[in-house]
């Protein structure tokens, strides 16, 4: 019997095996950072404004990658990189039981290899360098150009690295997220573009809500069964706060429309799937509401 449920937990199992090392490469960081620190030239307890400590910058860097890039790191990039392959042959379980003709398309293997590579570009050298040495090395030149205190800088590199109940850490923050919106993402893919090929129209949004469920996602899973013509709709936020400078829910990745929105679902860091099925399951009373609205009649007539 064809169980999605299967997919989702395949993937949560994935994520929590991931990254295991990274909250130590973070302090391993944070303590080379001071000792690097401690290089500088100062006045007194304020950092020199000195052509000798923004030369320090770039051997600092390359520092921070060497130790984030190590073999352990690397090699939980390589496995959490099989994973695409693992959630690529559940889905195809998934749709060989729905739909005993099913043959995956070409295009489905090309968008997991662009994923995998993505995502491994994402998660070492480009993308760690551009978005985590590269902050830290912002906070670094900020202090040495401006002549800050040496404890302030200190300070501000432990802030940005250690993690606390309130937040995490500039690596541990990027790591997860790329991690979850790649897989996520790809997944979703998948689902989309079979959906589409076979006629899905009603769909289930899908994963239990955690602590930091965002109040859209909560909203949706409390739906669950919608229509594909409600998406425009529900795109206004289900009363949840509206973030002005994209237009839409709190969370959710500017530029998300009715299109991309059963891609990026509820937006960064998002655990939700987006499962099609078919209209017979969705409960009537479900059904008799959406055929009302004035969005699925003009959906229904453009058909």
């Amino acid at each position: 019997m064809a169980d999605f449920n299967k997919i989702i937990k395949e993937i949560t199992r994935t994520l929590s095996r991931f990254d295991k090392s990274v909250p130590a490469l973070q302090q391993l960081l944070f303590k080379e950072l001071l000792t690097e620190i401690k290089r500088l030239d100062t006045k007194g307890d304020r950092i020199a404004v000195t052509v000798k400590n923004l030369s320090t910058l770039t051997s600092i860097k390359n520092k921070l990658n060497r130790i984030i890039l190590n073999k352990e790191y690397l090699g939980e990039i390589k496995d959490f990189a099989r994973s695409f392959n693992t959630v690529y042959n559940l889905q195809f379980e998934y749709w060989k039981a729905v739909e005993a003709t099913f043959k995956p398309k070409p295009l489905l293997k090309a968008i997991r290899n662009q994923a995998i590579t993505d995502t491994v570009t994402s998660l070492t050298t480009q993308g760690i360098s551009a978005n985590v040495s590269d902050a830290i090395i912002n906070i670094l030149r900020t202090n040495i150009t401006s002549g800050g205190s040496y404890a302030s800088l200190a300070e501000q590199l432990r802030q940005s690295l250690i993690n606390t109940p309130e937040s995490k850490g500039i690596l541990d923050r990027y790591v997860k997220t790329v991690a979850n919106d790649s897989i996520q993402q790809f997944n979703r893919q998948y689902t989309q573009i079979v959906a589409n090929d076979l006629g899905y129209t009603w769909f289930r949004y899908m994963n239990t809500d955690i602590e930091t469920t965002r109040c859209f996602c909560d909203k949706m899973t409390d739906k669950d069964y919608f229509h594909i013509s409600e998406v425009p709709k529900i795109l206004e936020g289900l009363g949840c706060d509206i973030y002005k400078k994209t237009g839409l829910p709190y969370g959710m990745i500017d530029g998300t429309n009715a299109e991309n929105f059963f891609i990026r679902a509820g937006g960064w860091n998002c655990r939700h799937s987006i499962h099609p099925v078919a209209e017979r399951q969705v409960p009537l009373a479900i059904r008799n509401r959406v055929f009302a609205t004035p969005e699925y009649k003009a959906w229904k007539s453009a058909a």
